[in-house]
């Protein structure tokens, strides 16, 4: 029987950087938007990075404009004022794992949008993953409050179908897709900020050295650098493979929490990371690829 192709070792090593750089900017974020509103916030770090790809790449974004605003205001904007938002009422190793519910949700969207392949192994290691994700959240004494929850797992879908419209109806390279994002979702974060939030100019007045760094290393990793490495990725691969990648931001995003933010480990955080990252293994086909042939 014909085996699925296994994905080339430097495809591999770029699905392994996006999660890296998300799960520790992510965490570093936390500390970031409690200096700076949310939106206010992607608005200074949308605006670098605007700046930095049109200094970089003269290319200009060749998809549609009107397709590029939606791709924009879901990946974006709509994602980040829900997920930064709720950032402000639970701990950063909650939100990492109740954000991998994108990866299923993303994997439908391919499936539904995209016409991609939905079995039994991609099935099942989805559940597996979810169940993870419920252990954490629902085993530890203090349960997280539901409307951030349900904030979160919003702007997980928000984002997950930004990135099956990247791929439906991107006609640009990995990082001109980047920079797309970056010029259309500026003057929507501007919008945004202006109406929904407040005292942006104090925020810059009080900030301390140490929060420009976090603002900083936010801008640079946790969305530069991870999302160049992603729509590169995006370019090279299905969504569906790609995807279940992301679930490693968890890990990742927990021992960064624990290390920089002096979060709590408990026992529900270690058994469901360790499932999460079995579910990867069977979505990805890691461990059949490492089965003989027969």
């Amino acid at each position: 029987m014909a085996r699925a192709s296994m994905m080339q070792p430097r495809n591999l090593l770029i699905a392994l950087l996006p999660p890296l750089f998300w799960g520790v900017g992510f965490t570093i974020s936390k500390p970031a938007a409690a200096q700076f509103q949310p939106l206010f916030m992607m608005l200074m770090v949308y605006t670098v990075i605007a700046v930095i790809m049109l200094v970089t790449h003269r290319e200009m974004p060749r998809t549609p404009w009107p397709r590029m605003v939606i791709i924009s205001a879901f990946s974006v904007t709509i994602q980040g004022a829900l997920m930064f938002s709720a950032l402000a009422h639970v701990d950063a190793t909650t939100a990492n794992l109740v954000l991998q519910t994108q990866v299923p949700i993303a994997i439908l969207l391919g499936w539904l949008i995209l016409g991609e392949a939905l079995d039994a192994r991609k099935i099942v290691g989805t559940a597996i993953a979810l169940a993870g994700v419920g252990i954490v959240i629902g085993l530890p004494q203090e349960k997280p409050p539901l409307l951030p929850v349900l904030a979160i797992i919003l702007a997980g879908g928000t984002w997950a179908l930004g990135q099956v419209l990247a791929r439906l109806w991107s006609q640009d390279s990995g990082l001109i897709v980047l920079k797309g994002n970056a010029l259309f979702g500026v003057p929507q974060l501007l919008v945004a900020t202006l109406v929904l939030e407040r005292d942006q100019w104090q925020s810059i007045v009080t900030a301390t050295p140490l929060d420009w760094f976090y603002l900083a290393f936010v801008c640079f990793i946790g969305f530069y650098a991870a999302y160049a490495a992603w729509f590169t990725l995006l370019k090279r691969v299905r969504v569906d493979e790609a995807t279940p990648f992301v679930l490693l931001m968890t890990p990742i995003g927990v021992v960064s929490a624990v290390v920089l933010l002096g979060e709590q480990l408990h026992w529900p955080q270690v058994v469901g990371g360790i499932i999460l990252l079995l579910g990867l293994a069977i979505v990805s086909g890691v461990l059949a690829r490492r089965m003989p042939a027969r």
